[in-house]
């Protein structure tokens, strides 16, 4: 495992010329350390306004705009859908927000109705009725079973209730509240977005990126590695203030493991964090809020980073601050 203070020559090993943004967060100040291209076949360079796809880390900032929601006392955690939203396809839809949220609804991990044939962009054409199609009967609530269907339906309803598409309430919930000045949902068929890194699949390939529909809530933001870093930064400056961000990062009452907040898993040591992976891209956030430092890295190849990224933040934890500016 790396160091902090000699990851260059690690990065070069394990990822070679494919991008890696790392961001070690402190309230006080950001150390990155940024190494690869953007693009292999241009030679462009990665930097800190490189755009990656985050995949799954996507899941907490759909739960920060549903928290947004029921601040406003639009909505409520512990009300059954059916109770909840009165359209008649949710009529049948027993579980609640907050199951949905720490993926306890009993939702399968996958719609079975999302075609599965090529992985290369399975997201891309499923739309409003390939997703209504899928809730058919309710889902018994369960234990603990991770579902991106779940956070998909988060993310559709927000559009669906409130009437805008949910890359605008994103900007307007989420992105502007995180001061995340880039990051964006790109519209379901849009074009290589300027800035975006091309991703690489694990055989260092490259890949088409994903594009969501219906289900993008359950991964469709992409974010530099400045925008990540922005997001920290201002949980360690608000959370204390804004009943918002406290609610994101406080623990469900949950009678199973594994522990959540809205959105974000909790470890023993009740770190804050989420990993994402697509077709050509990894991601990891992992944070506390205790002590007000987090580790965030993005990578443009679909290398899981998630123990590397835990073993760097534990180093970063018992570090000085200071010991960042080596990176």
């Amino acid at each position: 495992m790396p160091r902090l203070e000699n990851l260059s020559g690690w990065l070069q090993q394990e990822f070679g010329q494919h991008a890696v943004a790392i961001a070690l967060v402190s309230a006080a100040e950001v150390h990155y350390q940024l190494h690869g291209l953007a693009d292999v076949a241009s030679l462009q360079p990665a930097n800190r306004g490189t755009l990656f796809e985050i995949g799954s880390v996507t899941k907490p900032l759909t739960a920060l705009a549903v928290l947004d929601e029921v601040a406003a006392g639009r909505w409520r955690l512990d009300v059954q859908l059916a109770e909840q939203f009165k359209l008649p396809l949710l009529a049948t839809q027993r579980y609640t927000l907050a199951d949905l949220l720490s993926h306890r609804s009993g939702l399968p991990r996958l719609p079975e109705n999302l075609p599965l044939h090529d992985l290369t962009n399975p997201y891309a054409g499923y739309g409003r009725a390939e997703l209504i199609a899928a809730l058919g009967n309710s889902a018994e609530t369960q234990q603990f079973a991770y579902s991106n269907f779940g956070y998909g339906l988060l993310g559709w309803l927000l559009s669906e209730s409130l009437a805008r598409p949910y890359a605008k309430l994103m900007q307007q919930k989420v992105f502007h509240r995180l001061n995340m000045r880039t990051a964006r949902v790109p519209a379901p068929a849009a074009d290589l977005l300027p800035g975006l890194a091309t991703g690489y699949a694990i055989n260092a390939e490259p890949v088409l990126h994903w594009q969501f529909d219906s289900l993008a809530g359950a991964g469709a933001v992409v974010a530099s590695i400045e925008d990540m870093a922005a997001m920290l930064q201002t949980i360690f400056a608000k959370a204390q203030t804004d009943a918002v961000l406290a609610a994101w990062l406080t623990p469900l009452p949950l009678t199973d493991l594994p522990a959540m907040t809205p959105g974000w898993m909790l470890n023993e040591q009740e770190w804050r964090w989420h990993a994402g992976q697509t077709a050509g891209f990894s991601s990891l956030v992992v944070f506390s809020p205790e002590q007000q430092k987090g580790l965030v890295i993005l990578s443009n190849i679909a290398r899981p980073v998630t123990e590397v990224g835990m073993v760097l933040f534990e180093q970063w934890l018992l570090s000085p601050d200071k010991q960042g500016a080596t990176l």
